[in-house]
């Protein structure tokens, strides 16, 4: 009897159990087990063991592969799919990810066929030569000379061709286009709802005395434009292209009239409406239209070269921030070049400033390619040093078998971010 029980006792620990589990967020990875286990046992027992990954190993080994390497993978199971597109993962994989420099162009306008380029680059600090690579190329787009450059918004690009807005990831190779009811369209990023919203204005500038300006302001997403909606202001000429800083989109401008009030519009991304009229010295608009918005330590700021001197080009330039919003207030720094940089306000060669790297550098570059298989170079000023350094960025259309290939020619727009983070969001 006792051994009966012994066999029955026994019996039961050597049933097998075989028994699916599905644990969500983890993945099943088969070990062959001819081999040594690795903890000294020498077991050589043929077989497979299922080794179950957990949910951190799996974000981390996904949050290292490239955007488009993530947008393959989206088919692969619907837990990955649901992974990937997740709003919590898509904030980890945006802020583990160094930014990198972004540099696009466009073939001529007066040439064919239409195209822009984007090329991007992962920065070394100290160093005198980078190299881009090609991400994407976008059909039917070119920029003429003295239109908006390009601006880069949490992770996408933007830009605006005549009636056509224009935004693209270069991580994830997706493209948006929609028509605008007028010019002078900017690209906002609200970080409180995670919303992107176009801004455009609708009244015309040339309409005598209006009484309030009218702006569409486009929510995106789920692939195209969601809705429209408008709202007013008072009546302004805006200068120049919004910038977006966190969660507002800032442009230069003349209130009520060209020529009037400098100010600088600011516009509230997530409650949709005109915030306020900045007033600013007039010297921070001495530029007109030519006026340069960067995004300078947090805050707004304005580059403006000083040509006084050499007509053409600068060895000074004036950086003027906006210390305080709510009281207008403005500080203003001057620093002198090593040398002369190009500034023709007319289709010739000119340096501008669209922001700083990481590590606090003002960088100039060209807003045209400088020739036909020509080196591209760019400059990084630092504030602290004074110290100028010229790198070039290898890839960008140097090279003739480049120019062949793509058909360019003539005068080619071109647009440099330092700072571009990397984004899988998809509108």
């Amino acid at each position: 009897m006792m051994k009966r029980k012994e066999r029955e006792k026994g019996s039961l620990e050597a049933i097998p159990l075989k028994m699916e589990m599905v644990i969500h967020h983890q993945k099943e990875v088969f070990c062959d087990e001819s081999k040594d286990n690795g903890v000294g046992s020498g077991d050589k027992r043929p077989g497979k063991q299922k080794v179950l990954l957990s949910y951190d190993m799996e974000v981390e080994t996904l949050r290292r592969l490239p955007g488009k390497s993530l947008m393959k993978f989206l088919c692969v199971s619907k837990n990955w799919y649901s992974l990937i597109r997740s709003q919590r993962f898509v904030a980890s994989y945006y802020a583990a990810k160094p930014s990198r420099f972004i540099v696009a162009f466009t073939n001529s306008v007066f040439s064919k066929p239409e195209r822009l380029f984007i090329m991007s680059g992962e920065e070394e600090e100290g160093t005198s030569s980078l190299v881009a690579n090609l991400d994407m190329t976008v059909p039917s787009v070119t920029l003429p000379h003295g239109s908006a450059k390009f601006s880069s918004v949490h992770g996408f690009l933007a830009c605006f061709d005549l009636s056509k807005f224009i935004i693209c990831n270069p991580s994830t190779g997706q493209v948006i286009t929609f028509h605008c009811k007028a010019t002078g369209t900017s690209l906002g990023y609200d970080p409180v709802d995670d919303q992107f919203k176009a801004l455009t204005q609708v009244t015309s500038i040339y309409v005598h005395n209006p009484s309030s300006m009218v702006h569409e302001v486009i929510t995106l997403g789920r692939g195209g434009v969601v809705s429209r909606t408008q709202v007013t202001s008072p009546p302004h000429h805006p200068l120049t292209m919004g910038r977006c800083i966190n969660g507002f989109i800032y442009y230069a401008a003349w209130a009520p009239i060209f020529g009037a009030t400098p100010v600088f519009v600011c516009f509230d991304v997530r409650h949709e409406r005109i915030l306020s009229f900045i007033t600013t010295p007039k010297d921070v608009m001495l530029r007109g239209a030519f006026t340069l918005l960067i995004e300078y330590k947090g805050k707004l700021a304005v580059v403006v070269p000083d040509c006084s001197k050499f007509g053409l080009s600068f060895n000074r330039f004036y950086l003027w921030i906006l210390e305080d919003s709510t009281k207008h207030e403005w500080s203003k720094q001057t620093f002198e070049l090593p040398l002369s940089l190009p500034f023709s306000p007319a289709a010739g060669e000119r340096m501008i400033s669209q922001g700083t790297n990481k590590a606090g550098d003002i960088v100039f570059s060209p807003t045209t390619l400088p020739g036909r298989a020509q080196p591209f170079y760019v400059f990084y000023f630092n504030p602290d040093t004074k110290n100028i350094r010229r790198v070039r960025i290898h890839g960008v259309a140097d090279t003739e078998e480049f120019w062949s290939r793509y058909g360019l020619t003539d005068v080619c727009r071109a647009s440099f971010s330092p700072q571009h983070a990397d984004s899988i969001a998809s509108l």
